[in-house]
């Protein structure tokens, strides 16, 4: 594991055009979050003079409003943008260099758009790759449920599966990789059969998941404690405000992990599966056993039926 991290490092330095941009993006993010919540927060003060519930009704129209801006957001500009990144993660690791004449945004995304056509079938593949992997995870857990009944190991059973949901994200990215790395498959197909690998290399790709869940959390208790310190200060000196100065500073925690620590997460999650898959060939016995615990991983199995070429008609006799 210390050399996928240490190599995982020195492709995300690499890849500092794509850091730097998502840093913008998410910088800028939660800084217009925080501004709109300073509005609301304005607002309903100004509201509460004119009826008791006013405010109330405020906050409420506030919570709901930002949501299909916010996935808007992620989805249209997020999404494209960390699977761009993928693509160079995987040229880098495979071939060490990008090919001359372009930038590394510019090249990724072109990747992008050449393998999945529209970014519908980028969210679905996605969404469905997702879903699968929760599956795996649970059918791999099942005999963990063995231990509930043991006095003090409920608890432990309980924070693994907490570390693995934070881990999700890193592996499904990994699976995500597959698809710039085998071009020749479909992208239904490359799914597919990333996710069999994934279940068949379950415990070599789960330690460097369960590493970087916990390294995620810890990394973001750090900052929360850091981004608090200034936040809180300003609390004190705007009491109104406390609830406020603590949520930006929660937000702005979030923010500077994902700019920061996710880059480094997501390539080394890349490294360890394509390390861990190289070379294997997924078993038949696996795509039934996921098939029968997995919708999604149904769904893609059937487009990966549809999508594959029809076979070439036998020679006229």
């Amino acid at each position: 594991m210390p050399s996928t991290l240490g190599r995982a490092a020195a492709i995300t330095l690499k890849t500092m055009p794509f850091v730097l941009l998502r840093m913008g993006l998410y910088f800028a993010f939660g800084f217009l979050f925080c501004l709109y919540w300073v509005l609301v927060f304005l607002i309903g003060q100004g509201a509460a003079a004119l009826h008791e519930y006013a405010r109330l009704a405020v906050w409420i129209v506030a919570l709901l409003l930002p949501f299909p801006f916010v996935k808007l957001f992620r989805e249209y500009f997020l999404y494209v943008l960390k699977t761009a990144h993928v693509a160079v993660v995987v040229r880098l690791a495979r071939h060490g260099s990008l090919p001359e004449g372009k930038s590394q945004v510019e090249w990724g995304r072109e990747k992008v758009m050449a393998r999945f056509k529209e970014t519908s079938v980028l969210f679905l593949a996605d969404r469905l790759v997702t879903g699968t992997i929760g599956a795996i995870n649970g059918l791999m857990q099942s005999m963990a449920n063995l231990f509930h009944g043991v006095p003090g190991l409920q608890s432990l059973v309980g924070a693994a599966k907490v570390v693995l949901r934070f881990s999700l994200t890193y592996i499904d990215e990994a699976v995500m990789a597959r698809n710039f790395l085998k071009e020749g498959e479909t992208v239904w197909e490359s799914a597919k059969t990333g996710l069999v690998l994934y279940a068949q290399s379950w415990k070599q790709v789960l330690k460097t998941a369960v590493f970087l869940g916990i390294a995620a959390l810890l990394s973001y208790a750090v900052l929360a404690i850091l981004y608090l310190i200034p936040f809180l200060a300003l609390a004190g000196l705007y009491p109104k405000w406390k609830l406020l100065f603590v949520a930006f500073a929660l937000v702005f925690a979030a923010v500077t992990k994902f700019a920061l620590f996710d880059p480094w997460a997501m390539t080394s999650m890349i490294l360890a599966y394509l390390d861990a898959t190289e070379d294997a060939a997924p078993d038949r016995g696996w795509e039934e056993k996921i098939a029968g615990v997995s919708k999604p991983f149904r769904q893609i199995q059937e487009k990966a039926a549809a999508a594959a070429p029809l076979p070439a008609a036998p020679p006229a006799t």
